[in-house]
């Protein structure tokens, strides 16, 4: 059975991000040995320790999960949306552009991808997009909220930098200064 993604109703642009490396086969092949052993392990500790015994088909289990979970992201003109697809659940989150507040660019050195750090709330997710996409995604979110704050990662440390002197030059943060 095919589950269908929550975005395919959306008009145009949709953007879905990229993972940065594919898993290889052999960190696959060598997740589901460890499935394996984990099993083993718990059915033969079973009867001399059994809150290990418990653990290790915890974890097992715990792995299994995170090997059969397929993550899709996707950047629409709605909002963030994120869909995670597993076994025995699915999750949907959904961020509108009024709730996101900054888009922060990360160019890790890859000749394709960029990474966005798309801020919402207090928190952010970290995605990976074309360079064109990413370029795309900026401008759509700015006509979706003027508010948004985009924001190059290169640029942050030096700003910080500059305040850290700053205080240091003033002997503390502004709120412990003498008068």
């Amino acid at each position: 059975m095919r589950q269908t993604l929550p975005w395919e109703s959306v008009p145009p642009p949709i953007y879905v991000s990229r993972p940065p490396k594919p898993r290889k086969k052999w960190v696959t092949v060598g997740g589901w040995i460890l499935v394996v052993l984990l099993l083993l392990f718990g059915l033969m500790s079973k009867r001399s320790n059994l809150p290990l015994s418990v653990i290790s088909f915890g974890f097992a289990l715990l792995y299994t999960l995170t090997l059969l979970t397929k993550k899709d992201a996707v950047v629409t003109t709605r909002g963030l949306e994120i869909f995670y697809q597993m076994q025995i659940t699915t999750q949907y989150d959904f961020f509108p552009w009024e709730q996101i507040n900054s888009i922060v660019t990360e160019d890790r050195k890859h000749p394709d991808l960029i990474r966005l750090h798309i801020g919402y709330s207090s928190m952010e997710k970290a995605l990976f997009f074309t360079r064109s996409d990413a370029e795309a995604i900026i401008k759509l979110a700015k006509e979706k909220n003027p508010a948004i704050r985009v924001l190059d990662y290169e640029a942050a440390p030096k700003q910080a930098s500059e305040k850290t002197e700053k205080e240091i030059t003033h002997k503390g943060p502004p709120e412990h200064r003498r008068s």
